[in-house]
């Protein structure tokens, strides 16, 4: 048995077999045919668990058992074995998502849903941004920086209005993504680092300390349908989390920063626009 590697068998786990099956399959690859009785020899284990891999293995169509006394067995080529394997996951894995996607259209409400979540990794933030522009059915408002961006070029979405601000001293990003994103739905624009970094006019003393700190290509504001708000803070460099929510204030507080930053950054408009109440520099009260 030391012939089979362990890599070998946990890969064939991964296909769907059970470390018997594998182990039997791997076996019968290497004997070409043989009979039960030299399997259990060859791998020292225990007479049915052998005859029920073998089983196993023939109504898969992994294995052919030959008319013979005693019956031997063949393995079906690697080739075969493995694109039976895959076909079988592959429409598993079909009739699953077909279900699934009836739930998600069927998911009930919660009472609860003013939960905030954070999500670990560039891998997992990604799907989570190309799974809410996939969902998003009446509009999508997103700022961005450079290092999410690729996701939300890939991503599918409907002919729906999205706001899109992308932060990138890249001259040529705004043509690509109107190229991407055409027609009237998709409002575009691209501003400078220098832009984004520039102190707004409600900005604490402090400011220039914390801009010290700022990295504009982690940014990412998104809001979809006014239901769900994914944000990363534009001051991490390293071990990204974002939050998430569906808390209806945290997404309302934050469309209005959107909203804010939008008539700022894309519209060049500083002042006079009323500020948020509680950025307003607080009032000497008279004596």
């Amino acid at each position: 048995m030391e012939q089979i590697p362990a890599s070998l068998v946990k890969s064939l786990n991964e296909l769907g077999l059970s470390n018997y099956e594998a182990i039997v399959y791997a076996a019968l690859v290497l004997y070409d045919n043989a009979e039960a009785k030299e399997i259990i020899e060859y791998l020292a284990i225990s007479k049915p668990s052998v005859y029920e891999a073998l089983d196993t293995l023939a109504g898969m169509g992994l294995a052919v058992k030959r008319v013979s006394k005693p019956a031997r067995y063949s393995a079906v080529s690697p080739e075969m074995a493995i694109d039976l394997l895959l076909g079988k996951h592959k429409k598993a894995a079909a009739a699953a998502l077909e279900t699934l996607k009836k739930l998600e259209r069927e998911k009930v409400q919660s009472e609860k849903e003013d939960a905030l979540w954070t999500i670990y990794g560039d891998t997992n933030i990604e799907y989570k941004i190309r799974d809410l522009f996939r969902k998003a059915k009446r509009q999508i408002s997103c700022m961005v920086g450079e290092r999410y961006l690729p996701s939300i070029e890939n991503a599918k979405i409907r002919e729906i209005p999205m706001r899109l601000l992308v932060v990138s001293d890249d001259p040529a990003l705004q043509g690509k993504l109107e190229t991407i994103f055409p027609g009237k739905n998709a409002d575009i624009q691209v501003i400078s680092r220098e832009i984004f970094s520039k102190p707004p006019p409600f900005a604490p003393p402090d400011f220039a300390e914390m801009a010290k700190f700022m990295n504009c290509d982690n940014a990412l504001e998104l809001i979809i349908d006014d239901e769900e708000l994914l944000m990363i803070p534009p001051f991490v460099s390293s071990g990204i989390s974002v939050l998430n929510t569906r808390n209806k204030g945290a997404i309302l507080h934050m469309k209005m920063f959107s909203q804010l930053n939008w008539r700022r950054f894309a519209e060049g408009e500083e002042m006079p626009f009323t500020m948020p109440a509680g950025l307003q520099k607080p009032r000497k009260l008279k004596k």
